[in-house]
């Protein structure tokens, strides 16, 4: 008799990583602790101390960790680097280079580009921001002035080499 193998569609309902390297993870509960991961895909997931290159989830919670890329409805993540992370409600501290959420609160928060409808932040650097309602210290390192200087800028340095090279390199009739 053949015993029956699991199917692929059928996922454990939980899984406890520790100090492992695994290429793929699919689960109802992933909890990990000093583990890298390159996909996962969970209900709910727990991180400590851990590196993950995709995350797909409901609830995240995540703290010490390094993300690569997260979609989660709910995410808690602490004291944490990430690459890009989207979710409905998201309490963040951390680095992160894009964070985009419908609620967003933040203790520390230093990010290339935030994305929120509503923000409630202590602290929060973030070079890009993009928000309906926000709470709270909010710095940040492109302004409206800024970006309009850059961008007189850049196009006047351009169209000075553009200008530069039709003189020197252009058709003689």
């Amino acid at each position: 008799m053949d015993p029956k193998l699991p199917d692929e569609n059928e996922a454990p309902q939980v899984v406890n990583l520790s100090q492992v390297t695994v290429e793929s993870v699919r689960a109802d509960l992933v909890r990990a602790s000093q583990t890298t991961i390159q996909q996962l895909n969970a209900d709910e997931v727990e991180l400590q101390m851990s590196a993950a290159g995709g995350v797909q989830t409901r609830d995240m919670h995540a703290r010490d960790s390094a993300l690569g890329g997260v979609a989660a409805e709910h995410a808690s993540v602490q004291d944490s680097i990430v690459g890009g992370i989207r979710a409905e409600t998201l309490s963040f501290n951390g680095v992160a280079a894009l964070a985009v959420a419908n609620s967003l609160e933040a203790k520390e928060v230093h990010s290339i580009a935030t994305v929120s409808r509503e923000l409630h932040a202590d602290t929060i650097r973030t070079g890009i921001l993009i928000s309906r309602e926000v709470h709270g210290s909010v710095t940040t390192t492109v302004d409206g002035r800024s970006a309009l200087l850059a961008g007189l800028a850049g196009g006047a340095v351009t169209g000075l080499i553009l200008l530069a090279g039709k003189l020197l390199f252009g058709r003689k009739k």
